[in-house]
């Protein structure tokens, strides 16, 4: 049984922004999310998913200064985290998300509380999804331990890094793998953790997601209506291989 099926009301997708993002790391992704109807033919539709870009400030620019509003604050959010089911994380140049990577960071906090929250009171999985380089926030918050993990292929031997088992604690490894997007599985409390490779790897990724928790016939829908060749997902194109899945 999917998540649309369970709560019979709008799940709520969370955007986790910050300057210097990249642009179709989020866009991709909230294309898939926000023409989704639950009634397409009725005079009246409704949306499946609610979207909400969340940040520090309220106008956010990107890493070639295209801005976008956000919806809410991240204080905001916080304090109403527990009613969001999927959490997205955009990536940017590394040299941006290095200043994310403190654990008190605004960012940081909001990304350590959600991954701590039990699943919604219909025992669906939230979910926690990374593009491109939003991987290494994951990975800086101990997310990927023991788990298998992509993102930018250029920026894969960063994330080997800054999931580098820290000396002292009990952790194990990450593999560090080259794909269009990996299901890493769920946490210890059901929190499912899926990771893109870079950029439109997250139009993939986010396909996939909606596949979860609104079923293949929305997802197949999601790609019909933005006109997307999924067959790149089952193929190994340019060195990347296919996108590995949990069963």
């Amino acid at each position: 049984m999917t998540m649309k099926e369970e709560i019979g009301s709008k799940i709520q997708v969370c955007f986790l922004m910050f300057h210097g993002h990249d642009v179709l790391d989020y866009a991709g992704p909230y294309e898939v999310f926000a023409n989704i109807l639950r009634n397409p033919d009725s005079p009246n539709p409704s949306h499946i998913f609610d979207i909400t870009l969340i940040a520090v400030d309220p106008v956010i620019s990107s890493s070639r200064n295209l801005c976008v509003n956000r919806n809410m604050s991240i204080l905001e959010a916080h304090a109403r985290i527990e009613e969001f089911d999927i959490l997205i994380l955009p990536g940017g140049p590394l040299r941006v998300l290095r200043d994310l990577y403190d654990r008190k960071s605004p960012e940081m906090k909001f990304l350590s509380t959600f991954a701590t929250l039990p699943t919604r009171r219909y025992g669906c999985s939230r979910i926690i999804l990374s593009v491109c380089t939003g991987a290494l926030l994951l990975g800086c918050a101990r997310l990927l331990c023991g788990r298998r993990a992509t993102t930018h292929h250029k920026a894969l031997d960063a994330l080997e890094f800054v999931c580098q088992p820290v000396q002292g604690r009990d952790e194990l490894p990450t593999e560090v793998v080259m794909a269009r997007f990996v299901d890493a599985g769920l946490l210890d409390n059901g929190t499912r953790i899926v990771t893109a490779g870079g950029i439109s790897c997250g139009i993939d990724a986010s396909l996939y997601v909606m596949e979860l928790v609104a079923g293949k016939e929305m997802a197949d829908v999601a790609g019909e209506i933005m006109e997307y060749n999924q067959a790149v997902m089952e193929l190994n194109l340019s060195g990347f291989f296919p996108s590995i899945r949990v069963g």
